[in-house]
């Protein structure tokens, strides 16, 4: 007898929080009822999956075997879920979006979603490009905005819209073409948008300032004030230099300055080729 999918996904559960009480409000359920659960996928299975003492939870080396292929029976299950949905564009799909892209694309983005498709729910969340790309291949989102060039998981598919230029930015009254000792302002580490400027640029660490920006708003206000200067993604320049900062200068970004803006799904989404109709509405802003 197959053993059930209920089952299955306490065992995944467990294994994401390794405590029964955690795992269990996860899933909505007792503890009794998600350990009783675990009990009978392990006689069904006839092996030991979970090593339980008053302290920890520890899974056996099998058990992590079985989580791995438990977890791939999970996706296949949301697959059979998605697939029998009778319109895609009157279900609920879920996208990310990288901070440096969303205040600038996703106001537009959305309200062209909404006027072509108006029974689509759609729920957000902003995040990194790989913390996005790794909601994406779990199938936690449906759709990631990301910045390329990046580290694309395996079974994911990624479709590039257009090219954004990085433009140097900074004041006007700076008259002077290297950078300075400690005057390139970036974005702090694990933002791929540092990452791009740094792969464009043979930049020496002595010129990169001490000062770690979190948002581009903020980093914007620091070259107004004289703190340094940066590259700045043409979308940011448009909506936000151009309109409220007069005393900067942006200069022509040369050919390798660009980050390109894709969108990321699951290879085998069911709705893949609806999703990639969804993104194409950006190339239309």
């Amino acid at each position: 007898m197959l053993p059930s999918l209920k089952n299955i996904e306490y065992l995944v559960a467990l294994h994401k929080h390794l405590h029964f009480s955690k795992a269990a409000q996860a899933c909505f359920v007792s503890q009794s009822t998600l350990s009783a659960g675990i009990s009978k996928l392990e006689q069904g299975l006839n092996v030991q999956l979970v090593e339980r003492n008053n302290k920890n939870v520890l899974f056996t080396p099998l058990g992590e075997q079985v989580v791995e292929q438990a977890k791939a029976v999970i996706l296949s299950a949301q697959d059979l879920v998605q697939i029998s949905q009778q319109s895609f564009f009157e279900s609920h799909i879920k996208i990310g979006v990288i901070p440096t892209i969303s205040p600038f694309l996703l106001p537009s983005f959305l309200a062209s979603i909404k006027n072509k498709y108006p029974n689509l729910g759609i729920s957000l969340i902003e995040d990194t490009n790989q913390n996005l790309l790794k909601m994406v291949s779990t199938m936690e989102l449906d759709l990631a905005l990301i910045a390329l060039p990046t580290n694309i998981p395996e079974n994911v598919y990624t479709h590039t819209l257009f090219k954004d230029p990085l433009h140097l930015v900074h004041h006007k009254d700076r008259n002077h073409r290297a950078f300075n000792d400690k005057e390139l302002l970036l974005l702090a580490e694990g933002n791929c948008l540092r990452e791009h400027v740094l792969l464009a640029h043979n930049v020496t660490q002595d010129k990169i300032s001490d000062i770690k920006c979190t948002s581009l708003p903020t980093l914007t206000a620091m070259i107004n004030m004289q703190m340094g200067v940066s590259f700045l993604p043409k979308m940011a320049i448009e909506q936000t230099v151009t309109l409220h900062y007069p005393n900067l200068v942006v200069r022509s970004a040369c050919q390798k300055t660009a980050r390109k803006i894709a969108v990321a799904c699951r290879d085998s989404h069911p709705n893949k080729q609806d999703l990639i109709e969804i993104s194409t509405l950006i190339q239309a802003l």
